[in-house]
C-alpha cells in the first residue's frame, strides 16, 4: 500500500481532524472496500473506525490502512455484513 504520510502522534485537534480526513480519504479508495461505510475518530491517542463492512478481509484492509498511516493504536468497532441489496424478499 501506499500512503502519502505517516504520522506518529495525534498532539493538536486539527492534527487528529486531518489525520482522520486523509484516513477516510484511503479507505474510501482502497480496493475491497467500496460498499463499505466506516467513519474514523481520533481520541487519547487512538484511532477509532466503526460503521459496517461486507467481509473479514475489508475490516482488515482497512484497519491495515490506519494502522500503517497513523502508526497509532486502532481500535476496530466495525461490524460485518453480507450485502443484501441484491436479493430479493422472497422467492415462491
Amino acid at each position: 500500500m501506499l500512503f502519502l504520510a505517516k504520522l506518529s502522534s495525534l498532539t493538536s485537534i486539527s492534527d487528529r481532524g486531518a489525520t482522520c480526513a486523509a484516513i477516510r480519504c484511503l479507505i474510501a479508495y482502497a480496493d475491497g472496500l467500496e460498499g463499505s461505510r466506516i467513519d474514523v475518530t481520533a481520541t487519547e491517542g487512538a484511532i477509532i473506525l466503526s460503521g459496517v463492512v461486507t467481509t473479514d478481509q475489508a475490516r482488515e484492509t482497512a484497519i491495515a490502512i490506519a494502522g500503517e498511516y497513523a502508526g497509532n493504536r486502532v481500535v476496530d468497532n466495525i461490524a460485518i455484513q453480507a450485502d443484501i441489496a441484491g436479493l430479493s424478499a422472497c422467492h415462491i
